[in-house]
Parts: C-alpha cells; sequence; structure tokens
C-alpha cells in the first residue's frame, strides 16, 4: 500500500530534492551474502589467511542471522587461537541459530580480538556474569549489535581480549 508524501519542506525553505523521500522510505541497506564456517569444506584453514607469524581473519565476519548479516568484524583484525571451550549460556538457552559448543576443556577456534572493542565495527555487551567454575571472574557475553543474537563470544570485565568463537558467525566470502 502506497501513501503519498508531500515534498513540502516542513522548515518553509521549499520543497524537498527530489527523490529524497524515496530514499528515506528504501530499506536501510542490501544484506551481504554470509556463508557459516561448517559451509567452508576446509572448516578455519579456509576463512583465516596468514600475517606476520600469525593467522587472521580472511573475510569481513558478519552477524550469522541471515536477516541481519550486520558486519561485525573487517577483515584482518581478529587472530586465529584454538583454546579451551567456554560454556556462554547453557545448550537450552542457545538460539537454535548458533551451533552447540563443545564443553570445557574442548578446544574450540577462536577469533581473537585486541586491544579494545573499538576494533569491532559493530558488538554488543552483555551485563558482566559469572561463567563456569572460574571463581571471582566476572565476564562479558558478545552479541550482534544490531539484533541482539548471542552469544557469539566473551570477554573479561575489563580485559583486553575479546573472544568470537569462529562457528559463531557468518563470513562474507
Amino acid at each position: 500500500m502506497s501513501e503519498a508524501v508531500s515534498t513540502e519542506s516542513t522548515s518553509g525553505q521549499g520543497p524537498l530534492p527530489p527523490g529524497i523521500m524515496e530514499a528515506l522510505l528504501s530499506p536501510s541497506r542490501n544484506r551481504p551474502a554470509l556463508r557459516t564456517l561448517a559451509s567452508f569444506s576446509g572448516g578455519v584453514t579456509d576463512v583465516s589467511m596468514p600475517e606476520s607469524v600469525v593467522l587472521v581473519n580472511k573475510y569481513d565476519l558478519l552477524c550469522p542471522r541471515p536477516e541481519c548479516a550486520s558486519l561485525i568484524l573487517r577483515t584482518g583484525v581478529g587472530k586465529l587461537v584454538e583454546k579451551p571451550s567456554v560454556q556462554m549460556a547453557p545448550a537450552e538457552r542457545t538460539p537454535a541459530l548458533l551451533p552447540h559448543l563443545p564443553d570445557p576443556p574442548a578446544l574450540v577456534e577462536w577469533w581473537l580480538v585486541t586491544p579494545s572493542p573499538m576494533e569491532f565495527e559493530n558488538i554488543g555487551f552483555s551485563k558482566p556474569l559469572m561463567l563456569g567454575g572460574d571463581a571471582g571472574t566476572q565476564m562479558k557475553l558478545l552479541t550482534c549489535a544490531e539484533c541482539d543474537l548471542g552469544p557469539l563470544g566473551w570477554s573479561e570485565v575489563g580485559g583486553t581480549e575479546f573472544w568470537l568463537a569462529c562457528s559463531r558467525v557468518g563470513y562474507r566470502a
């Protein structure tokens, strides 16, 4: 259903430029096509590339929800690290869209982002909470800041390391 939209400026400055109302009423952006880690036959080998002596993300990292696909991290910012899994949320509370992470201490591939959250293009943080059995360590869960899907990863409160699960983000490939 189409409504008539006035092109008269409310500031008394005359008509609005041609096409301005159409631009304002159109979808905000085209959603980029994304791939999940599971869609790459070589797994993390296919989504990482060497930089100096470390492996970094070869593609932009996106929110894994296809309807969102918000840019989370630019190419080359995250370092590939294999370290023990972290139970970020009980399996029954994890959104079906996100792959299950194995129970600790099983090893998992992570994208390590340092030294500040300003390295991200778009990331959300939960309130501080206690995770796992690590007494005294408060964590924040990382989510898509656009649609709140998560947890995609975690960080220690006040820390300089931010961890995204390689299997819980999308890849612009």
